[in-house]
């Protein structure tokens, strides 16, 4: 009887290929663990939130989001472009890649490490041992924290969406209730990191290991010191990335407070909680497109059109959707937090902007190198202007105000560009 349904599912996929003009058997098996995956994320990430709005005061939440800020400022001396490079090269058949690439991100982890030494050594001079301590935590595991995440981009070049998304999930299944019980016994911000960071790292450890030790070494080293070449020129492009995507939570620490970057934080979740279950599109994409020639995507050009059309209509009616919900979903699970639905509200209105993440895929999937050193430099640097202009002046909501701005004026460029490509 199973046997029968995937027969005939698998036959109403290939017919809906003719309308679609998509390999929709390829789309529906990735689609379906990328997309549990990313629904797992986000109702551990939906777990987490509720546990942090009922179970600490805003203030400590807030310092939480700062710290982890700072950590993501110096998490891209962990060359997180690499990651990419792995994937693409692990597409086109040269799996031993990661390990030296994995290898090059930890080495280069320790300059961030050393900076962030540095930083503790800031905050201790001026009598803040929390954020002193809160640093070299930082520095401890910067090296080893996000560096081992390179077996998932293995498994996404390898199109193993199912093993991506298994060990994706044995983490966060594992590392997140250690995380609410640690906030459910304690206020403490230190023992809150220290929960958040050495679970993740033994966890990711662990699974890299049961990765690579099957991975032969021996790589072609002409294609290796390109393929890492590659990966640091794109972590060079998402440099101000990061810096912008931080540095909204720094300034309103500094303006406002830590219970106002909690009001913001929550504001932003849930519709970055629905943006990541989304991501899976992009990575589904790009497998795809990295095996394709830039005359092969030109010759589909009118349906890649009318495909990311229907796309953007759908996340037009997903941000309606969620516009609508959003008191009820506050009342019911952050009722702390009520004074952020409508910055949450606002901010559902950049849902749509994630068009952007198949054009994304395609330049870097075709290694369009300078196209994308525009537009990811253009994005982050109207996002940061903004951010320094509208935060100080109008608080949370500048901040929101910021980011949808530059985005939507980003998601053209993204798609304007791909005439780049085709």
């Amino acid at each position: 009887m199973i046997a029968n349904l995937k027969n005939r599912l698998y036959g109403l996929l290939r017919l809906s290929e003719r309308y679609i003009k998509t390999d929709m058997v390829y789309l529906f098996h990735g689609g379906f663990w990328l997309t549990l995956g990313q629904a797992v994320s986000s109702l551990s990430a939906l777990a987490l939130a509720v546990a942090f709005a009922n179970l600490v005061p805003p203030e400590t939440y807030g310092t939480y989001k700062y710290v982890l800020s700072i950590a993501g400022m110096f998490a891209i001396f962990t060359l997180p472009g690499i990651n990419i490079a792995i994937a693409r090269s692990s597409a086109q058949g040269n799996e031993a890649i990661i390990h030296s690439a994995t290898r090059e991100r930890v080495l280069y982890a320790l300059i961030g490490s050393v900076l962030a030494l540095l930083g503790s050594g800031y905050y201790f001079l001026n009598n803040n041992l929390e954020l002193a301590t809160a640093l070299l935590i930082i520095a401890a595991t910067l090296p080893v924290f996000d560096t081992f995440t390179t077996y998932l981009s293995h498994f996404s070049g390898k199109r193993r969406f199912d093993l991506q998304t298994k060990y994706h999930l044995i983490a966060q299944v594992i590392t997140i209730p250690l995380l609410i019980v640690a906030i459910y016994f304690t206020n403490n911000i230190l023992i809150i990191l220290l929960a958040y960071f050495l679970p993740l790292i033994i966890v990711r450890g662990a699974l890299y290991w049961f990765t690579v030790k099957n991975i032969p070494k021996e790589t072609d080293t002409a294609q290796e010191k390109e393929s890492i070449t590659y990966g640091k020129h794109l972590t060079a492009m998402q440099i101000l990335g990061v810096v912008s995507g931080q540095i909204d939570k720094i300034l309103i620490w500094k303006f406002l407070g830590p219970a106002q970057l909690a009001v913001y934080t929550f504001a932003l979740a849930i519709p970055e909680q629905i943006k990541g279950t989304l991501k899976g599109v992009g990575e589904l994409a790009f497998p795809k497109f990295a095996a394709q020639t830039p005359e092969q995507i030109r010759a589909n050009i009118p349906a890649l059109w009318r495909k990311l059309a229907l796309y953007a209509l759908g996340l037009f009616g997903i941000s309606f959707l969620y516009i609508l919900t959003a008191p009820y979903i506050f009342a019911l699970l952050f009722p702390q937090y009520i004074e952020s639905v409508i910055y949450s509200q606002i901010f559902a209105l950049s849902i749509p902007t994630n068009v952007s993440s198949i054009a994304l895929a395609i330049l870097t999937a075709q290694r369009k190198t300078q196209v994308q050193y525009v537009v990811t430099t253009i994005h982050p640097l109207m996002t940061i202007g903004l951010l320094l202009t509208l935060v100080p002046l109008y608080g949370v909501a500048g901040a929101i105000a910021a980011f949808i701005i530059a985005k939507f004026i980003a998601t053209v460029i993204y798609l304007s560009s791909l005439f780049t490509v085709t």
